[in-house]
């Protein structure tokens, strides 16, 4: 597995420009092995690597997330080409987190290209999957969902949105 170089989207010393509005960001996973989820994020799934750092033992990680103060926390984020720093995820050494469990409180929900292609690949890395589920929105679109758990059960839904070429589609 290659890791691409961190991006380089502005000076640290740039602050990022404020957004008008609600502004969702940077969902938090909490992983046991970094680079085992860089095979699933960045070489799967195509996030690119913002930048790698190693937790400080004041870190807000730790209150957030009620981690015991002797676990070992490294902090990655991700990015897309349309978002800056997407995705986080934080690697948890020397305490045993516990998996999800279902019923799922929450599931990351991404679009792929092509999700067949993409399951494939997920399902090579053995990991758990649900079978896909498809429905139709005016005027012609056909969405295509399909979930599965990351290495540490984290609930991940992608799907991909095409345009039916039906004839109905044509008139």
């Amino acid at each position: 597995m290659t890791i691409d170089p961190p991006l380089n989207h502005a000076p640290a010393s740039t602050p990022p420009a404020r957004k008008p509005g609600l502004h969702l960001k940077r969902p938090c996973l909490v992983v046991a092995d970094l680079q085992r989820s860089f095979k699933l994020y960045q070489d799967i799934l195509g996030f690119k690597l913002d930048y790698v750092s190693a937790a400080s033992e004041t870190s807000y990680l730790y209150t957030v997330f009620k981690i015991p103060k002797h676990g070992k926390l490294t902090f990655a984020t991700l990015s897309t080409e349309h978002e800056l720093r997407a995705l986080a995820l934080t690697e948890v050494k020397e305490v045993k987190m516990p998996r999800p469990q279902p019923p799922y409180a929450i599931g990351l929900v991404i679009q792929v290209a092509e999700l067949a292609t993409t399951m494939l690949a997920i399902e090579a890395l053995g990991l758990e999957i649900m079978l896909p589920s498809s429905f139709t929105a005016p005027p012609n679109l056909v969405f295509t969902e399909q979930g599965f758990l990351d290495f540490d059960g984290h609930l991940i839904i992608l799907y991909e949105v095409k345009v039916s070429r039906d004839e109905q589609a044509e008139r």
